[in-house]
C-alpha cells in the first residue's frame, strides 16, 4: 500500500483537469447570486423624486415642493406626517413605499446596517461551521437559508418584518462568500490556487455590473428582491456534481471518503490510470490532550501563529475600511445610480488581472505588501495636493481604490494557504468579521474630512501604509502545500529561516527542539502510518516529519 499526501495525489490526477474546471465554474457563477445581495439596499431603497404639499398646514415655499434630486427641501419642518406625498420616481423602493424620506431617511441607511451586521455575525457566530459539518453541506444549507429569508423580505407587511429577514438573510450569506471560496480552493492543485481566487473576485464584480442592468429594468423593490433571491434555486444542485472537500474530509479522518472524491476527480480528468493500483492517504492524527486549544483557540496556540493571526486580522480590516472608504468618498461617475454602480465593479476587473499577473511571480507576500504601500502613498500624496487640483485628486483616490481592490483579491488568496484545513473556514470567518468592522467604521473615518480637508485620505493612507510593512512579517505561501495543522504553519517559519540561494537547507536543530513542545501538542502533519502514535511519541515524529518536509 503507498501512501501519498493530497497534494500528491492532486498532482497526479491533474491540478485543474476537467472534473475542477466543472467545479470551479458553479462555484463562480455562484457569484453571480452572492453580488446582488451585497448591494441590494442600494436600489431596493432607492431615494425617490416627490412633490410635496400640505395637509392642514401651508407649506414655507408656496403651494407645492417640487423635489427631482437628493438635495432635501423643506416641507413643514421635514415632517413626512404633515405632508401629502405625490411620487414621481417611475421606480417603487421600499423608500417611497412606507414614505422613508426626509426625517424617516435615516432609516433606509439603517437597512444596510442590519444587513452588514448580520454578514459580521454569522461569521463571527457561524464561521467555523464549515470546520465542523463540510464545506458543502454548509453551502447548501446557508444557500437555503438565504433563498428563503431574502425572498420572505419580498413580502414583508411592514419595514420592521423586512429588517429582521434581511438581517437573517445576512448571516446565511456570508457563511456561503466564506465556504465556498474554500472549496474552491480546497478543490484545485496549489499551481491553480491564485487564478482560481482572483477570477473568484472579478465574477464578483461582473456580477455587480450584470445586476447593476438588471435593476434597471425591473419596475419595484419587491421584484427584484424575489428575482434575486430565486436565482440561488439553480444552485441547489451542486450536491449532484460538486464533491465535498477531500482536504476536509482527510481532516476529520474520513480518508475512504476523501479517498473516493480523489479517485472521482481523476476518472473525470481520464488520469486514474496514473495512480497507483493500491494507495491510501495518510491519516491525519488527531490531538490526544484533552487540554489542547479548540477550533480558532488554535491560531493563538503559539507566538508565531498568533501574531500571523493578529497580521491578517488587521490586514483585513484596513483592506475593507480603506475599500468602502474610497467607494463611498469617490464621487458619483456619471449621475445614473445604475451606471455609476456598474462602472464601481468593472474597474476591479483590471485590477484583478494585474494582481493575478503578480501573484504568481513576486509572491503572495511582496504582492499583498506591495499593492498596500502604494495605495497608502497615493492616499497620503491627497493632503499634500492644494484644492484646485481637483482632477489630480480624484486621481490619486483612484490610483487606491484599484491598489486596495487589487490586495483585497491577494489577501483572500494567502489567507486561505496560511490557515490550516482543520480550521481553514473559521480563520477566514474570524478574518471576515474583521473585515466588516472595517466597512461599518469607513463612514466615521470620511468624517475626518469635516474637521480638515482630506483629512480622511490621511487617515486611509497611513492605515493602508502599516498593514503594508507588517505584512512583511507573514510567511510566503507561493508554490507550498496547503497546511493541514498548525505545525505546518510553524514549519513555513523553519522554511524561510533556511532560506539560501534561493533553496531550503535542512532544518536546524535546534530551531525545531524551540517550538517542540508546542508541536507535540498538535496533529501530526504528514502521518505514514495508519496507526495513531502513543502521545510521548507523537513529538519526534512530527520533528522528523517536519525536517524531512522542508529539507
Amino acid at each position: 500500500m503507498k501512501h501519498l499526501t493530497l497534494d500528491d495525489v492532486i498532482h497526479i490526477t491533474g491540478q485543474f483537469g476537467r472534473s475542477q474546471k466543472i467545479y470551479y465554474f458553479g462555484i463562480s457563477l455562484l457569484q453571480f447570486f452572492i453580488a446582488p445581495h451585497m448591494l441590494l439596499n442600494v436600489f431596493t431603497g432607492l431615494e425617490p423624486t416627490f412633490h410635496c404639499s400640505p395637509k392642514d398646514v401651508i407649506p414655507k415655499h408656496g403651494a407645492t415642493l417640487n423635489r427631482s434630486d437628493s438635495l432635501l427641501n423643506e416641507c413643514i419642518d421635514n415632517d413626512v406626517q404633515k405632508c401629502r406625498i405625490i411620487y414621481t420616481s417611475q421606480y417603487k423602493s421600499f423608500a417611497s413605499e412606507w414614505n422613508l424620506i426626509c426625517s424617516e431617511k435615516y432609516k433606509v441607511a439603517l437597512v444596510q446596517s442590519v444587513w452588514m451586521f448580520g454578514v459580521m455575525t454569522g461569521a463571527l457566530v457561524l464561521g467555523g461551521l464549515a470546520d465542523i459539518i463540510g464545506r458543502l453541506r454548509t453551502l447548501m444549507l446557508a444557500l437555503l437559508g438565504t433563498i428563503a429569508f431574502e425572498g420572505f423580505s419580498a413580502f414583508a407587511p411592514t419595514y420592521t418584518v423586512m429588517v429582521v429577514f434581511r438581517f437573517l438573510g445576512g448571516i446565511c450569506c456570508s457563511l456561503i462568500i466564506v465556504a465556498s471560496f474554500v472549496l474552491s480552493q480546497e478543490l484545485v492543485g496549489m499551481e491553480w490556487r491564485s487564478f482560481c481566487g482572483m477570477l473568484l473576485s472579478m465574477f464578483f464584480a461582473l456580477g455587480i455590473a450584470v445586476f447593476s442592468a438588471l435593476s434597471a429594468i425591473v419596475s419595484d423593490w419587491r421584484t427584484l428582491t424575489l428575482i434575486c433571491s430565486v436565482m440561488g434555486i439553480a444552485f441547489l444542485v451542486f450536491p449532484c456534481y460538486i464533491p465535498e472537500s477531500p482536504r476536509w474530509l482527510a481532516s476529520q479522518g474520513r480518508n475512504d471518503e476523501a479517498k473516493a472524491v480523489l479517485e472521482g476527480m481523476a476518472m473525470k480528468n481520464m488520469t486514474l490510470d496514473k495512480l497507483p493500483k493500491q494507495w491510501n492517504l495518510p491519516s491525519v492524527v488527531s490531538n490526544l490532550s484533552k487540554k489542547q486549544p479548540k477550533g480558532i483557540c488554535l491560531l493563538f496556540s503559539h507566538s508565531y501563529v498568533a501574531l500571523i493571526t493578529l497580521i491578517l486580522i488587521f490586514s483585513w480590516f484596513v483592506n475593507s475600511a480603506t475599500y468602502y472608504g474610497l467607494t463611498m468618498a469617490a464621487s458619483d461617475l456619471g449621475g445614473n445610480v445604475y451606471v455609476s454602480t456598474a462602472l464601481n465593479g468593472l474597474v476591479e476587473i483590471p485590477s484583478g488581472l494585474v494582481a493575478m499577473f503578480m501573484i504568481d511571480r513576486l509572491g503572495r507576500r511582496i504582492t499583498l505588501c506591495g499593492f498596500m504601500l502604494f495605495g497608502g502613498v497615493a492616499c497620503l500624496c491627497i493632503q499634500l495636493l492644494p484644492a484646485s487640483l481637483v482632477t489630480l485628486t480624484t486621481l490619486f483616490a483612484l490610483l487606491g481604490k484599484l491598489s486596495i481592490s487589487s490586495s483585497f483579491a491577494a489577501i483572500y488568496i494567502f489567507s486561505g494557504e496560511i490557515f490550516p484545513t482543520m480550521i481553514r473556514n473559521s480563520g477566514m470567518g474570524i478574518m471576515s468579521v474583521a473585515a466588516r468592522i472595517g466597512g461599518m467604521l469607513a463612514p466615521f473615518i470620511l468624517m475626518l474630512g469635516d474637521v480638515a480637508p482630506n483629512l480622511q485620505f490621511t487617515a486611509l493612507g497611513l492605515l493602508t501604509f502599516s498593514s503594508g510593512l507588517l505584512n512583511l512579517k507573514l510567511p510566503e505561501t507561493l508554490g507550498q502545500p496547503m497546511p493541514e495543522t498548525i505545525a505546518d504553519i510553524l514549519a513555513f517559519r523553519k522554511a524561510s529561516k533556511t532560506v539560501h540561494h534561493g533553496k531550503y537547507n535542512k532544518l536546524e536543530t535546534e530551531d525545531v527542539e524551540a517550538d517542540k513542545d508546542t508541536l507535540s501538542r498538535s496533529p501530526s502533519p504528514r502521518r505514514t502510518t495508519e496507526e495513531p502514535a502513543a502521545a510521548d511519541d507523537l513529538a519526534p515524529l512530527i520533528v522528523e516529519n517536519t525536517e524531512s518536509r522542508w529539507s
